[in-house]
């Protein structure tokens, strides 16, 4: 679950370590290489449709004790430190960069299909992003498997590699494409090469495309303690039956991040079930055959264990209509502060409605909602 506090927690938490990392242009998400072509209709709906919301949850500080001083505001990323920064100040991030920021990368990888298949001759684009107090850039290169889908990484220093294998007739289907080597974060959090445990990274070897649906609705809702059915594929709320069936409860009053009332979310499918997709909606292109339940609930509190947010972005799967329609959703909501405000919901997916789990998809049949 990706979840959304409110601006109050964003300032608190703030920490000048934190600053100076994003100062200097670190990215720790997949997103430095940019996208490849899409191979199949999925690739190109999802990134229309189902494209998961970034979750605004803080960066949590590091566990290392660094010391260091918060740069000025409005640098351009890229700017060597010594040029805005004191002697002393800039020689000290210099060498927290250049000592803990700029390590050799190596990555040992395997590629395979869904069928553990080896994907032998598939090109493997690579980006290294550098920040070492010197020089803020991206290394691009490539290479390429060999006949049992091993590659390997190798020669280069940075702070992080973001990777996208490409082959005709396969897509990507793994999350983990990105490596960290920075030794600015805990050991667990940076990359351990093993050239006899290499990484291995899902593609999925396509069968052939059916039809799907496109989904992208938002709504305004007035806050109700009854049930809310929703028809995913017509995009409308109906009075009964649909895809999913929405139940709010808040304590009275109006809240806010200084006043968090309690409040709960239920998600149920309508003749069918539901499971967190874990953020992989856009790297998976057949539904699961089980593991579904019934129903899910969220509740936001400040008594133990909960937690308190106004908001939150979800992925699912979701099984409706006695099996005939399959849907990879992401849901988005956000509490009403004052009880006479609107509630806040949002759907973005994309669903096989012929009994079919098939999700690959075909450019000439996708019917956007």
């Amino acid at each position: 679950m990706r979840i959304r506090p409110s601006v109050a927690l964003f300032v608190a938490l703030a920490a000048a370590l934190i600053v100076l990392i994003i100062w200097f242009g670190r990215k720790r998400t997949e997103t430095p290489l940019a996208s490849p072509e899409p191979t199949n209709a999925v690739a190109a709906a999802e990134h229309t449709t189902t494209q998961p919301r970034q979750p605004s949850q803080p960066r949590q500080p590091i566990s290392r004790p660094v010391q260091a001083s918060v740069p000025p505001r409005d640098v351009p990323v890229g700017t060597n430190a010594s040029s805005v920064f004191p002697d002393s100040q800039a020689e000290q991030m210099l060498n927290i960069l250049s000592n803990y920021n700029d390590e050799p990368i190596v990555f040992y990888g395997k590629l395979e299909d869904q069928f553990h298949t080896p994907v032998a001759g598939a090109t493997v684009c690579f980006d290294v992003r550098v920040h070492n107090g010197y020089e803020s850039t991206v290394n691009r290169g490539q290479v390429s498997t060999d006949a049992n889908g091993l590659f390997t990484l190798s020669g280069y220093k940075g702070e992080s590699l973001s990777l996208v294998p490409k082959k005709a007739g396969y897509a990507m289907a793994s999350t983990n494409r990105f490596a960290n080597y920075s030794r600015l974060f805990p050991d667990e959090e940076r990359a351990h090469p093993d050239p006899s445990n290499p990484a291995v990274i899902k593609m999925w070897k396509l069968q052939g495309a059916e039809p799907l649906t496109g989904i992208s609705k938002q709504y305004k809702l007035h806050y109700t303690d009854a049930p809310v059915y929703f028809d995913l594929l017509a995009g409308q709320i109906v009075p009964g039956g649909g895809d999913l069936k929405i139940t709010v409860s808040r304590a009275p009053g109006i809240m806010s991040g200084r006043n968090p009332l309690d409040w709960s979310l239920r998600i149920e499918a309508v003749d069918g079930g539901l499971m967190d997709s874990s953020g992989r909606e856009l790297v998976t292109y057949e539904a699961p055959e089980t593991g579904y339940q019934p129903s899910e609930i969220f509740t936001f509190s400040t008594n133990a264990p909960n937690k308190w947010f106004e908001g939150f972005d979800q992925g699912f799967f979701v099984m409706s209509r006695s099996r005939q329609v399959f849907t990879k959703l992401g849901f988005s909501f956000t509490i009403n502060y004052d009880p006479e405000d609107y509630m806040y919901l949002s759907f973005r997916g994309l669903a096989s409605t012929n009994g079919s789990r098939n999700w690959e998809g075909d450019p000439n049949t996708l019917k956007p909602r």
